[in-house]
């Protein structure tokens, strides 16, 4: 019996309450659901030696108890087979819980029924060892998940903490990669590429008087950029190298000479006084935004610098501890027994990622720690 109440307690070791296995589903949200979405994730879903995001701090311990208090704990409120459920357990399912939800339980009716859960729980258990669900690989999949959690809750989280990176390693991270911290200066333009020198200068007038709008018709209409002309000739942000901040590796640059152009006009709405020569082409170049440089200074950046640090030693310490168990207790590996491995492919009528979606293992760019992802801005009117 014990067996499979076991098994449901350990998937709740590291979520919260174990109650919410067995509470009805409108407390079961405002307790702790985490719990049971424990065992109902596959091993495959979740590292469970990566840190988690929401993590809870590590409880105060509890003051020694007196012996008069010890044996107030120790009077049962109920007996489900050969469980006993005491009065402190009971308190210690409120003490795992936030200092928001242990208030409820000063309403007695809202304490008896958190009570009554932890039967639901014994009741819930013993039937599940009378059918036989703890032998399912899928529950022993969920307690060794929970397992290795609680593990390396234990020996890492609570000794490799974010307090123990020091200000010294935090600024010399922060001048060792200034380029992370810093953005430099952008433009935004949109142009008219037309084919002949002679198109260009007699649409030139009429691109230089055109408000944001009246330009964006004139590229639909003129432009020979297949590219940008649907857009309006619109170029996006770019810096003096042509590419945006965060460039990925495949992107296009803007061609040099209207970058040289858009860094040259001084006042968003601009246009140049002369077509500008794009190989065998000519490009009527309009400043549609401007960013400043920008640099971050070790106030703001440090947060985000201390969590990477500690990320990274946490990881550290995990990987020699795992290289010792390696050592002390060697596997016997067979990789040439992987050939015969088959992945099905996607059910019929499953979506499909293109080649090169991160998910698939393609170079999705993602933004540094200190870069939010970029909002494109219509230019301005």
């Amino acid at each position: 019996m014990r067996r499979v109440r076991k098994i449901l307690l350990a998937s709740s070791l590291l979520t919260g309450s174990a109650i919410a296995l067995a509470q009805p589903a409108s407390d079961s949200a405002m307790t702790a659901a985490p719990s049971a979405m424990v065992i109902a994730a596959p091993t495959s879903a979740m590292d469970p030696t990566s840190p988690s995001p929401t993590a809870a701090p590590t409880p105060t311990p509890p003051a020694a108890r007196t012996e008069a208090d010890e044996a107030r704990r120790a009077r049962v409120y109920a007996t489900v087979g050969d469980v006993r459920i005491t009065v402190g357990r009971i308190e210690d399912e409120i003490a795992q819980m936030s200092p928001f939800l242990r208030t409820r339980y000063r309403d007695p009716a809202k304490l008896r029924e958190l009570a009554d859960s932890l039967v639901r729980f014994e009741l819930l258990a013993r039937e599940a060892e009378r059918d036989g669900y703890g032998d399912r690989q899928v529950v022993q999949r969920s307690v060794k998940q929970a397992i290795v959690q609680n593990l390396i809750k234990t020996e890492f989280d609570e000794r490799v903490t974010r307090d123990s990176i020091t200000a010294e390693e935090i600024q010399a991270y922060y001048d060792s990669h200034q380029d992370e911290f810093g953005r430099p200066a952008m433009v935004r333009a949109s142009h008219v590429l037309l084919t002949t020198r002679e198109e260009a200068d007699a649409l030139l007038t009429e691109a230089r008087a055109a408000d944001a709008r009246q330009f964006r018709e004139l590229a639909r209409r003129h432009s020979i950029d297949t590219e940008t002309k649907l857009r309006g000739g619109d170029l996006r942000y770019f810096t003096q190298s042509g590419l945006p901040a965060g460039a990925r590796e495949d992107d296009t640059p803007v061609d040099p000479a209207i970058v040289t152009a858009a860094f040259a006009l001084r006042e968003v709405g601009d246009v140049v006084s002369a077509p500008i020569a794009v190989g065998e082409h000519w490009s009527l170049v309009k400043l549609t935004g401007r960013r400043d440089a920008e640099q971050r200074t070790i106030e703001q950046a440090s947060e985000g610098i201390r969590l990477r640090l500690w990320r990274e030693k946490r990881q550290r310490a995990i990987d020699e501890f795992v290289d010792g168990l390696r050592r002390t207790h060697a596997p016997e590996l067979h990789p040439d027994r992987m050939r015969p491995i088959r992945l099905d492919g996607p059910p019929p009528g499953a979506a499909q990622l293109p080649a090169g979606h991160p998910q698939v293992g393609g170079s999705g760019h993602t933004p540094g720690m200190h870069e939010a992802p970029p909002v494109e801005e219509a230019p301005s009117e």
